[in-house]
Order: structure tokens, then C-alpha cells, then sequence
């Protein structure tokens, strides 16, 4: 559970301002009215974009192949199966197979440390994450899971990092209506192992490795103001860096991953 709740913190940049880490990870927008994946750089510049997946596909990001290189994924509610893509440009998916139930959640991850990203189940009914450590088999189904455990509140959104650098990721939550992050360094029941505010309500979380020290932090999609905002620490304060992207859209989801 959530002990503390601390005061709101506004988003701003401090003087100098930072920048990402060029090598570090990188921030994807999705258009899931049209399937469009929209990559850019460090400072916001679009640098390529492709079609992978139908409208109202729920997109996840992950190094699938164990390449070292993050790539698409997507759920379709509409037929329960995550579609996964090895490579970041159009064409097909290389593996397909069918996912949890009605309204579970995909979080995508290195959730053993092995150096290749599987698909995990967030079931908000029962607030509960199922970690599973091998991709599903083509045409398949998911395997059982490794382990599975209560944590924080139906509601809340899921979103994957190695929080603490020591090469496993770990899951966390995001409350969009305060802007609440809290996550765990272990995949084991218990409270928040860190807890702090960061953004504004309506906000959307990914996090990422953003100034290359080993160790993810938060950031967020503003869809307001269609802009990006990162912190390099999971502490309190105020983004430590921004950048708007460009093309942008409210309505585009984020994702985020390493560019190998």
C-alpha cells in the first residue's frame, strides 16, 4: 500500500536546464486512431515513424529477440491476442499469442534479468500483477506465471522499470488524478519501496534511463500541452528536463525503450 502522499511539485526546468542522454533511452508516441509508431530523438525531432497494428490497439514496447533493441508490440482487446514485432518498421508481427482476460493490462519487461523482454499481466480487478518470464508461444497462450502479488489500487496505471540498477524490472503505478508515482524493487507483495509526486492530473506515465546512469526514473506525456517531461531521479521535484515532439498529438500514447 501507499504509507505517505507528499505536496504537489510543478514542472519546470531549472537553469541550466538538462538534456537527455543521446544514447540513453528514447520516447515513442503512438497514434492509436491510425496505428502510427512516431520515434524522435533526444531533443524532440521526429526521427522515423511506421504502421504496425489497427486502430484501438494497445501499444507496448520490449526487446522481444534479445537483440538489445526495443520494438513494437500491441494488445487487440478485440480478439484477446498481443501481436510483437522484432524489428522498428512496418510490416507483420513475428509472434502472436493470446493474452489474460477482458480488461487485463500488458506490462512489458526484463522481469528476471536474463537480457530479454516478456509480456506480464496487470488485472486491475484485483489489483493484482501476474509476472511471467517467457513469451507466449506462436498461436498460443501465456505460460503460467512465475510469481503473482497484490499491489496498490484498482485504477491506478501499471508501468515497468529497473528502478534500483540492478538489472531486473520491477513494477510500478501511476495515479493520474494526483499525479502519485510509487513503485516496487522487488517482485514481492508489500508496501512501496519509493512513493513521490510528479506531474499534473491527466498526465501519462513511461519510464526510462534518461541520462545513461543505469537506473530508470519517471516521465510524462502531457497531452494538453503535447509535452514530454523527465526526471533523472525517483525523488520529488521538479522535470529535470522537456522537450515538446514534433509531430505530436492529445490523443497519441507513449512508450518508451532502448534504442540499442
Amino acid at each position: 500500500g501507499v504509507d505517505h502522499v507528499y505536496g504537489h511539485g510543478q514542472l519546470h526546468l531549472g537553469e541550466p536546464p538538462k538534456t537527455l542522454d543521446a544514447e540513453a533511452h528514447q520516447i515513442m508516441l503512438v497514434d492509436p486512431g491510425q496505428g502510427e509508431w512516431h520515434v524522435y530523438d533526444e531533443t524532440g525531432v521526429q526521427q522515423d515513424h511506421f504502421y504496425f497494428g489497427n486502430p484501438a490497439d494497445y501499444p507496448i514496447l520490449g526487446d522481444w529477440d534479445c537483440d538489445g533493441v526495443e520494438t513494437p508490440g500491441m494488445y487487440r482487446q478485440s480478439d484477446g491476442y498481443v501481436y510483437l514485432r522484432n524489428s522498428n518498421d512496418q510490416g507483420n508481427a513475428q509472434i502472436r499469442f493470446f493474452f489474460g482476460n477482458p480488461g487485463d493490462v500488458p506490462v512489458a519487461g526484463d522481469f528476471d534479468g536474463d537480457g530479454c523482454d516478456t509480456v506480464s499481466i496487470y488485472r486491475p480487478s484485483e489489483a493484482r500483477f501476474y509476472i511471467i518470464d517467457a513469451l507466449g508461444e506462436n498461436d498460443g497462450g501465456l505460460g503460467a506465471a512465475e510469481t503473482s502479488y497484490v499491489f496498490g489500487n484498482p485504477g491506478d496505471k501499471p508501468f515497468v522499470g529497473d528502478f534500483d540498477g540492478d538489472g531486473v524490472e520491477t513494477v510500478g503505478l501511476h495515479r493520474e488524478a494526483t499525479g502519485l508515482v510509487y513503485f516496487r524493487n522487488t517482485h514481492t507483495q508489500g508496501n512501496a519501496h519509493a512513493q513521490f509526486i510528479f506531474g499534473d492530473p491527466g498526465d501519462r506515465i513511461i519510464a526510462g534511463d534518461w541520462n545513461g546512469d543505469g537506473t530508470f526514473s519517471p516521465g510524462l506525456y502531457r497531452p494538453s500541452n503535447t509535452t514530454a517531461y523527465f526526471r533523472f531521479t525517483n525523488t520529488q521535484g521538479n522535470a529535470d528536463a522537456q522537450f515538446v515532439p514534433k509531430p505530436a498529438s492529445s490523443g497519441w500514447l507513449p512508450v518508451s525503450g532502448s534504442r540499442g
